[in-house]
């Protein structure tokens, strides 16, 4: 497997701190200062949670974070992975040298939660190949291939064959349209079987490694479904993380709630992770001896401060260096606790006092800051590995249409094993069908005052019912997933959008087959007009109503978190819409400034399309009827149509507004959605290293590293040849001469802007003085062109170098002249763009490797 570049987190001076209400210096006496106490604008101050920390997390070691509860572990993991947003953050955090935050190694780093939230249904096996499917590995671990044989490939393209006769032409697709077809289509079948095979042995590697093979095919399993044990589902976790191969790993104390063994376990394979090359950070809460010896970096929290930080074998002494020396049969974890932390409280049954344990907390961090360690570990900040970070490594997910077709399928899958939830929505839309259809039985035979209150009391409770019970079966079901989905969200595995479209094409087939049920047993009961057009119009109004239900059920599942608040809230939106619903009070002669009331229920226009369906020209004993009776119930002047129209809008007004919910669920506590845009954070690790580690390096060092940018990586040279390959199988039956052609414009016209402004510029004065910082920015442009002109000997600081960096920002103009160029250049006109183009550009190579070839 190819290795990606080793990651190493530093950071210095980290604080941060959140608004907390002040407390009031002094506690208000009298009612009058209590009840300005309580109407008077709160006053907050700055909580501090980790004050002034500096250090590093190196590639290929397992580091681990311990500290008494309080003492910021999981804050500080949360603030580096990105899931801290709300506070405030002071300090600087680098990747290999970049200026970094948490939502820029958030592109980098895979997640671990202390409580670990999977669909309950899932299996094992499910739960891994949906991480695998949903979050592809970074593009440097696809296809691997050695870096000699990625360029192997690249010259391969580049290079004319030593006999241009024999392969001028590439071998012709198959002589019949049907042949063609068949091909094409087994190909795709290959491909897709090939790539399930490839899902399903990373899988099982995952199962293996992780000790998951006797449960790799029991449900994850919730509280009132069992399910795997707390070690297997902790493993399951760690598993999904690993398989998308991030180069960091963090994990909130990953062992916690697990039996001595399963813990050593996790031990194990967290050691295993850190020798592929990765960054393994995790927070454990008092580790035994075994996993104590197995760490090999520890940083030691008390009160948001440094106790240490640095090799786990240095640390025992180090506290014997302090007057704390630890036992030869002690746990050195338990020695830090008992004896170093909470030494001014040996032998106390009290906690002691806030600010006793500041106090210490500070005694601690002015010892290690004065010690031979700290020293070496401001070295290790100061003179981090510059390795450039490559866009390989940024974590990927799959494309939206994969994402629906997999949440689709798992949807799907889930209510099916939900049978009782199932059965239960079944068994209602039969149990009311025929409850009112036994209440209200053959009214058609009843006199015509008993027709009249029985069919408008069956029609109201039909439209009650159908809005209610669709509204209660998501609002139960969704508020599970709830959790389940922020996580996954969270964690990459796919976007808002896909979610919402695979969730409402699972749901709404249900929500159209239990009122289709519930319709066909009522209407025929309850003696409705025996006519197929009005069951039909009665069933579809069931149908709108249902699907109404589900849109306002997503709606309050989305705004509230629970089910008890749901249920809290649901009487204030509901009691008004039934009130209103045209049955208890007559909507036309009804308060005046309250009739508005009427226009948003849905209850109001389902119930008034059934009436009207049933009404309309309704004849009993030769007598019309039902006209009559409309009018004194004074339901309004719209139609059936537009009645059921009216539903329909509501339900979409109320589905569009579960979206924005969720959008605002899933954006809030993100911070600024333009500074975290993820492309533009991607951008930053990109670019050069801070300008104080570069500084800090010598001239050789400086012009060794410019001269190693990874804006033309191998990795990136490989993925080009791979296009291009691509671009000769779609037109193998062309010569291969115009595959080459479009190739080399298809490249040239990136660096062709650059030949241009230098030119532009040569006749001018080079500036003496240029930034590095530009420098650095202009040499991914730069390292491009003496790839193709062959300046390899350049030095970096000769004019021709300041003058194409220089010309960085116009170089975006190379963008569209190579869309346009893609889009216009066909086979047929290889020869008329690619010929002129190919010998200008020799030209100017030539002349510019006489001018500036040492």
């Amino acid at each position: 497997m190819e290795q990606n570049t080793p990651l190493q987190i530093s950071f210095e001076n980290l604080s941060y701190a959140v608004k907390v209400r002040a407390k009031s210096d002094q506690a208000p006496k009298t009612v009058v200062d209590r009840l300005k106490a309580v109407f008077s604008k709160a006053r907050y101050e700055d909580k501090v949670i980790l004050n002034d920390l500096s250090g590093a997390f190196r590639p290929g070691r397992v580091t681990v974070i311990l500290g008494p509860s309080g003492s910021g572990k999981t804050t500080l993991l949360n603030l580096l992975a990105g899931h801290e947003s709300s506070g405030t953050v002071s300090g600087n955090i680098w990747v290999n040298g970049r200026q970094a935050s948490g939502a820029s190694i958030r592109q980098l780093a895979g997640y671990v939660h202390q409580d670990d939230v999977i669909l309950p249904t899932q299996t094992v096996r499910e739960a891994i190949t949906m991480s695998i499917i949903l979050r592809p590995p970074p593009l440097s671990l696809v296809s691997p291939k050695s870096p000699e044989t990625a360029v192997a490939s690249i010259h391969e393209l580049r290079e004319p064959e030593s006999n241009p006769r024999e392969k001028d032409v590439l071998p012709l697709p198959a002589t019949t349209k049907d042949q063609a077809r068949h091909t094409g289509a087994q190909s795709k079948r290959n491909d897709k079987d090939a790539a399930k095979a490839k899902q399903q042995a990373r899988s099982s590697h995952a199962i293996q490694l992780f000790g998951l093979e006797k449960c790799q095919d029991t449900n994850i399993g919730d509280s009132s479904a069992k399910g795997v044990s707390g070690g297997e589902r902790k493993r399951t976790a760690i598993a999904m993380e690993n398989v998308t191969q991030a180069p960091i790993l963090f994990l909130d104390e990953p062992t916690s709630g697990l039996d001595a063994h399963s813990a050593l376990m996790v031990m194990y394979q967290l050691k295993a992770v850190a020798n592929e090359g990765r960054t393994v950070v995790a927070v454990l809460h008092q580790p035994s001896s075994e996993m104590f010896e197995m760490i090999d970096d520890l940083l030691v929290l008390f009160e948001g401060r440094t106790v240490y930080l640095g090799e786990r074998a240095e640390f025992v002494d180090y506290l014997a260096q302090l007057g704390h020396p630890c036992g030869m049969y002690s746990n050195p974890a338990d020695h830090v606790f008992n004896s170093v932390l909470y030494e001014h409280l040996r032998g106390s049954k009290r906690m002691g006092t806030q600010t006793i344990a500041v106090e210490r907390a500070e005694q601690l961090l002015t010892q290690w800051r004065q010690s031979p360690g700290a020293h070496k570990l401001q070295q290790l900040i100061d003179a981090p590995t510059l390795a450039p970070i490559t866009a390989s490594q940024f974590r990927r997910t799959s494309p939206p249409l994969v994402q629906v077709k997999y949440l689709t399928k798992r949807a799907a899958l889930n209510a099916m094993r939900n049978k009782l939830v199932v059965n239960i929505r079944l068994a209602q839309a039969v149990f009311f069908g025929l409850l009112i259809g036994f209440v209200f039985l053959n009214t058609q035979d009843r006199p015509v005052s008993v027709q009249r209150q029985n069919f408008s009391g069956a029609l109201f409770f039909t439209a009650v019912t159908q809005f209610l019970l669709s509204i209660l079966s998501v609002v139960n079901v969704f508020t599970q997933e709830r959790l389940v989905f922020l996580r996954e969200w969270q964690g990459g595995y796919y976007g808002l959008p896909a979610y919402f479209v695979s969730k409402n094409l699972v749901e709404v087939p249900i929500q159209i087959l239990m009122p289709i049920i519930y319709a066909s047993i009522s209407y025929w009961l309850l003696g409705l007009r025996s006519d197929g057009v009005k069951f039909v119009i009665y069933t579809v109004v069931c149908i709108c109503l249902n699907l109404c239900g589900f849109s306002f059920g997503l709606l309050l599942g989305s705004v509230f978190k629970n089910m008890s608040t749901i249920l809290a809230a649901l009487p204030g939106m509901f009691l008004p819409f039934l009130l209103f619903g045209g049955l208890l009070v007559n909507t036309g002669n009804s308060t005046v400034w309250l009739r508005w009331v009427q226009w948003i229920s849905p209850i109001k226009y389902g119930y008034t399309a059934m009436m009207k369906n049933q009404f309309t020209d309704y004849v009993v004993d030769g007598q019309p009827i039902g006209d009559a009776y409309l009018e004194q119930v004074d339901l309004g002047s719209f139609s059936i149509g537009i009645n059921i129209v009216f539903v329909l809008f509501l339900a979409f007004l109320a589905w569009v507004s579960a979206y924005i919910a969720l959008l605002y669920l899933t954006n809030k506590g993100r911070g600024d959605p333009v500074k975290n845009n993820p492309k533009k954070l991607q951008q930053e690790l990109l670019g050069a290293p801070d300008e104080r580690f570069v500084q800090s390096m010598s001239r050789e060092a400086r012009v060794n590293h410019t001269l190693s940018s990874s804006a033309f990586s191998t990795n990136s040279s490989l993925q080009k040849a791979r296009g291009w390959r691509t671009y000769v199988d779609r037109f193998r039956d062309r010569p291969a001469s115009h595959i080459t052609a479009f190739a080399v414009l298809h490249e040239i016209t990136a660096i062709a802007p650059l030949f241009a402004v230098y030119y532009a510029l040569s006749y001018y004065q080079p500036p003496t003085i240029f930034p590095i910082r530009v420098l650095e920015e202009g040499n991914r442009y730069i390292n491009k062109l003496r790839e193709y002109v062959g300046l390899e000997q350049l030095d970096p600081e000769s004019p021709v170098l300041v003058h194409l960096a220089t010309s960085y920002a116009i170089v975006k103009v190379a963008a569209p002249v190579r869309i346009a160029a893609s889009l216009a250049l066909t086979p047929w006109m290889a020869k008329w763009c690619v010929v002129p183009v190919a010998k200008t550009i020799e030209h100017l190579t030539k002349a510019l490797r006489a001018k500036f070839k040492p």
